[in-house]
């Protein structure tokens, strides 16, 4: 099939592409490999729509110079991208993303300079191999999270049933709220490196287990260890909660929670998994789908940080 008989299904590629910019896409807990991916399908809508404007007889009008007919298609899915999202705010109250304009702009790129060479008989070739380059690179950086969303999977997978123990900076991110994570190599637990967890003096201040194998069946304990800095006990509380929570309005009395006096220094603790299994009112946690596990604090006076590591099922 010829290039040209190919672009003229493309209008119909872009019209079913459309909706995806308003409907479906990862949820509140969606896998991060999945995230990066659908964030990605930017790049190559938009460069399908730049190749088909590229094809339109407005475009290709003999008198129109070859400078101007790239800032028309450089400028033009600018201001359809900055418009969906503006929608998207209109539609779902989505603010607009400057990753994805990024991404938008992007597959112009893409679109514009891998083409034939002949499309640029009077740019140099030194110039237009450099310009090719670092679009390239631009790319290698759009695809790094999908590449370390990625990885961490596999390596989350082939670790279970550890969970977390910070041994790879990439475990950062299975976790909600990754910028109050920092890695520690002083006070550790376990291994050469722990997790130093920073907390404000919000009502409520934590972290959460987001990103991590969902199957505990088989498993009776959790075990955790967190390092208290204070020379006084800190009450740290802890919550697991299932799939189908949310659909209990997420309730507190439709997962489990816990509390513990943190003494100064190290503390090794565990929650029964038995226990988590019988804490839903009126219910059995999912154990085969359980999707978060968080710590956090209430009202501290002032801001303060603990240290995590080794965070783990036992059966």
């Amino acid at each position: 099939m010829s290039l040209r008989r190919l672009v003229s299904f493309w209008p119909i590629c872009l019209l079913i592409g459309l909706p995806f910019f308003f409907l479906g896409g990862p949820g509140y807990h969606s896998a991060r490999s999945f995230v990066s991916l659908w964030n990605l399908g930017h790049i190559l809508y938009f460069a399908l729509f730049t190749l088909w404007l590229r094809n339109l007889p407005l475009l290709r009008r003999p008198k129109m110079t070859a400078l101007r007919r790239v800032a028309m298609l450089f400028i033009l899915p600018f201001l359809v991208g900055f418009g969906i999202e503006c929608l998207q705010f209109l539609a779902n109250g989505r603010f607009p993303s400057s990753a994805d304009m990024g991404h938008n702009q992007l597959g112009v790129l893409i679109a514009l300079l891998f083409q034939r060479r002949s499309q640029y008989a009077g740019l140099h070739p030194l110039v237009l191999t450099l310009l090719q380059g670092t679009v390239l690179l631009l790319l290698l950086i759009a695809l790094q999270p999908l590449f370390s969303a990625l990885w961490d999977e596999h390596q989350a997978r082939r670790q279970f049933p550890l969970l977390a123990d910070f041994e790879s900076p990439h475990e950062l991110s299975r976790w909600m709220y990754p910028g109050q994570l920092q890695e520690e190599t002083q006070i550790v637990r376990h291994g050469r490196k722990a997790a130093r967890v920073q907390l404000s003096t919000a009502k409520y201040s934590g972290i959460a287990l987001f990103h991590f194998p969902k199957d505990w069946r088989g498993y009776h304990w959790l075990r955790f260890s967190v390092y208290n800095p204070l020379p006084i006990p800190l009450e740290l509380n802890a919550r697991i909660h299932d799939s189908t929570h949310r659909q209990h309005n997420s309730r507190y009395e439709d997962r489990f929670n816990t509390q513990f006096q943190l003494q100064p220094g190290w503390n090794d603790l565990a929650i029964s998994l038995q226990e988590v299994a019988a804490a839903p009112r009126g219910r059995g946690m999912d154990m085969a789908n359980i999707q978060g596990f968080g710590l956090f604090v209430v009202a501290q006076k002032k801001a303060i940080a603990l240290f995590l590591d080794h965070v783990y099922l036992e059966k």
